[in-house]
Formats: structure tokens, sequence, C-alpha cells
């Protein structure tokens, strides 16, 4: 199993990694047709910050079936940059068919191919994309994370906000990583040694493993927890409390893969 350390230490390679995070390829653009129409007015364009908000409001209602998330990580007039979990490719490619049909933009997708036992962060996600409250900012220093490197990382959120770090592995356990994070003026930074156990390193295959951060203005009392729950049983209890408080919650995820 993989499991922050205490208790691990893993590998992986970049070409795992580009296996396993694939990216939809733009759809092939026509080329111009001549005009055949005369005199016939153009339709009004409306203006560029009520055209995103329509991107990023449909992709988030976009019907990609069970274990399917997909966020708009930036946008503009011209382009956009999508990125997904998801453990097939075709939900992800007939979204990107559909985005193009109706905002004439060739989305960027990012496809993160996950584990069945990962996937109730799919659901946990999407239902905390409905409310209004500003993501955390969670980048991480790499994708891949080789043998005997911490994966590592930073956090930003608006301030008197308080977060929960979680890792999700590929078994589908969450870990509590609150304690690993260093807290600064401005921003917290993490740098935690992960590894894999001896079934999976002797697989010599990269595994998907997932950071969660949950933020919002107080503690969630499910998230304390110390021993490795399943994710199938953690996230919905997470997920109760957060709708009987009626406080607003945000969460964003992050991927990499460990181990190879």
């Amino acid at each position: 199993m993989a499991a922050p350390a205490p208790k691990p230490t893993a590998s992986q390679t970049d070409v795992a990694n580009a296996e396993s995070q694939k990216t939809v390829p733009p759809a092939t653009k026509q080329p111009d047709q001549p005009v055949v129409a005369l005199n016939v007015p153009k339709p009004a364009v409306p203006p560029a910050v009520d055209d995103i908000a329509q991107r990023i409001s449909w992709v988030r209602d976009f019907g990609g079936g069970d274990c399917f998330y997909a966020t708009v990580n930036s946008s503009t007039d011209t382009a956009a940059a999508i990125e997904g979990f998801g453990m097939a490719v075709q939900p992800f490619e007939r979204m990107l068919g559909d985005f193009q049909a109706k905002f004439h933009v060739e989305p960027d997708i990012s496809v993160r191919l996950i584990e069945p036992s990962q996937c109730e962060v799919t659901n946990f996600l999407r239902f905390l994309e409905q409310t209004a409250a500003d993501k955390p900012q969670l980048v991480l220093d790499r994708t891949s994370v080789p043998n005997g490197t911490p994966i590592s990382g930073t956090l930003v959120t608006r301030g008197g906000l308080i977060s929960s770090v979680l890792l999700i592995d590929h078994k589908g356990m969450v870990f509590n990583l609150d304690d690993r994070i260093v807290a600064q003026s401005d921003k917290a930074t993490f740098s935690i040694p992960i590894g894999l156990g001896a079934a999976d390193k002797a697989a010599g295959k990269a595994v998907p493993q997932i950071i969660m951060v949950i933020t919002g203005p107080q503690d969630i009392q499910a998230a304390a927890f110390s021993t490795p729950t399943p994710a199938s049983v953690l996230l919905p209890k997470i997920l109760e409390e957060i709708e009987t408080d009626g406080s607003q919650f945000s969460a964003t995820a992050k991927y990499f893969r460990l181990g190879g």
C-alpha cells in the first residue's frame, strides 16, 4: 500500500507518468468555409467574463458518468484548459467534442487516470464544485515521484480559512497530512516522504496518488483522524458534516504517480 511517512518510499519514471496522464488531443480544425449568405448580421459576442463563466458552469455540469470529474483551470476568449479525474479517456473525448461545438474553442484537456478505489474523490469534488467558495491553490513540485524523493508542494488559501490536507492512495486509503504541513506567513508548504509496500514495489508499476485540500471557515471534525481510512467511508462523512454545518467549504485535488 502507499502511505505517507512514517511508513513509505517509492519510485517512478516520467514514462509511466506520461502513460497515465493522458492529454486529449484537440480536434482537427476545419478550414474556413466560404461565405454563402450575404448581409447576414453576425451574432453578438457576449462579454468575455460571461462567456468564461458559462464555460465553467458547462464543464461543472457535464455528464461524464460514474467516476468522472472535470474542472476549468484557466480560460480565455480563445483557449480553455481543463483537468479531469476518471478511469477512462472516452468521457473526456466526448467532452472535448461537445465543448468545441458549443463554444467554438478547442479545449486542452488533461486526464488523470485513477483507480476504482479512488472514485469517491470525484463524487466529493463534484459536490463541493457547486459552492461559490474560493478554491485553495495547491501546487505540487512534481507529478512523478522517483524512489526516495518526497512529494513536495505549496498551498495558498484566503486569509482566515482552515484547511485539511489528505492523501488518497491507489488502494483508496486516506491519510491525514495535516501534521506535515509547515505554515508560513503567506502560504503553507510540505515535503513528505512516501513509498510503496513490498508487493507494489515488486510489481514495478507506477500508481496514482491524489493529494486533496478541503478549506473552510472552521475545522472539519471528520477530517481529524489518525488511522488510514477508506475513502468510501471517510469522504461521505466529511460531506455530511459540511452539509449539516451549512458553511462555505471548497476543495481542490492534485495528482501524481508513485513508483515504477
